[in-house]
């Protein structure tokens, strides 16, 4: 009788073991490897050293939730997955991408914050949004907002910058990909954006800078002054 009692008690401790097995680990992501940077070129490459502060959040996203939002039923209801999630906060991953790409696509240099007190221009952020929308049960998107402030010599300059992917799969896995692919391109246009804004600031300086009251006027060519060789 004891002997059977035993037998039951194993297997009901057995039973237990396999219940608990069968529920999912939890899974965390990142995004992934960077992207191949597109072939540098001189008009949209930074050229002056750049200090990308850490990115800020709303507190409620300032955590490492993955979070969406079933757009069809409850649009107010940020909600964050169960078992995934992401390696660290939306804030830090954009951070660390953002300094990657900037570091591969300009001439200059991306320093922390406390490395350099002192650059050129300093790049400030808000992450705004940054979740996955379901349209519909079988269909979902990546959404990102940005706010960017870039700050230097002669310098001041404000964008929101809004970017949505459609996920290839209706999970978590899907959100990951094309908020991936959000943060990839949010990198890339931020990095044109800055090369834009300082090509117009040395145009702005040239335009301004004086001229040199030693150096003789230059008489205007004309059909008679024209040198012929």
């Amino acid at each position: 009788m004891r002997r059977l009692a035993a037998v039951i008690v194993l297997f009901g401790c057995f039973g237990c073991s396999l219940m608990t097995s069968k529920e999912p680990a939890k899974a965390d992501f990142d995004f992934g490897p960077l992207a191949t940077a597109r072939m540098r070129n001189a008009s949209t490459s930074p050229e002056a050293t750049i200090v990308v502060y850490d990115i800020t959040a709303p507190t409620w996203m300032d955590n490492s939730s993955m979070y969406y939002r079933l757009a069809y039923q409850t649009a107010a209801n940020p909600m964050p997955y169960a078992q995934s999630q992401w390696v660290m906060s939306p804030a830090a991953l954009l951070t660390q991408r953002l300094r990657s790409r900037l570091v591969d696509s300009s001439s200059g240099e991306v320093l922390r914050v406390s490395a350099h007190a002192l650059a050129v221009y300093a790049l400030r952020s808000e992450l705004v949004e940054f979740e996955q929308i379901f349209d519909r049960p079988d269909h979902s998107h990546g959404v990102l907002r940005l706010r960017a402030t870039l700050e230097g010599d002669r310098v001041w300059a404000q964008r929101t910058f809004a970017i949505e992917k459609p996920a290839p799969t209706a999970d978590a896995a899907g959100g990951v990909i094309a908020l991936a692919q959000c943060s990839d391109e949010l990198a890339a246009l931020i990095s044109e954006w800055i090369s834009a804004i300082q090509v117009d600031a040395r145009e702005a300086v040239r335009e301004e800078a004086p001229t040199d009251p030693l150096r003789p006027a230059r008489a205007p060519l004309s059909a008679s002054s024209t040198r012929r060789d």
